[in-house]
């Protein structure tokens, strides 16, 4: 991505994690790539910070930018459409949705922050591997 884009990108695994099912894996990917293809595209950030964590019962993905920003609504009845945020993030927010999870975006001036978070339940996730 930084050879194609320019945009300097560091990871930080906070913490080992393991392997989680194959749907969630692919979810938070798409969550990476959603956001860093917006930045490219969008924030005029020529750095970003991927970071992984595990916090209590929860996986948590964050993708933060120092680009410009993006207009968000602050109102639960604001009207998403296509329009004010985008296929991208809609399509990310019913991703995790899909898993018991969320999409959280912070943004203003001095850059964007993406979470994505999904459950984390260990003993299901073996479970449901070692059962089918």
């Amino acid at each position: 991505f930084t050879q194609r884009s320019g945009v300097q990108v560091e990871v930080a695994v906070v913490q080992e994690i393991g392997r989680l099912p194959t749907d969630v894996e692919m979810a938070l990917f798409r969550v990476v790539q959603e956001s860093l293809t917006n930045i490219h595209r969008h924030s005029g950030s020529t750095s970003a910070n991927i970071r992984l964590t595990r916090e209590g019962d929860q996986v948590l993905v964050q993708v933060r930018d120092l680009g410009r920003g993006m207009r968000l609504e602050s109102s639960a009845d604001s009207g998403d459409t296509i329009q004010t945020i985008g296929v991208g993030i809609l399509g990310m927010r019913e991703r995790l949705r899909q898993l018991g999870g969320r999409l959280e975006i912070e943004s203003s001036y001095g850059g964007t922050t993406v979470t994505a978070i999904v459950p984390f339940a260990r003993r299901a996730y073996a479970a449901n591997s070692a059962g089918g």
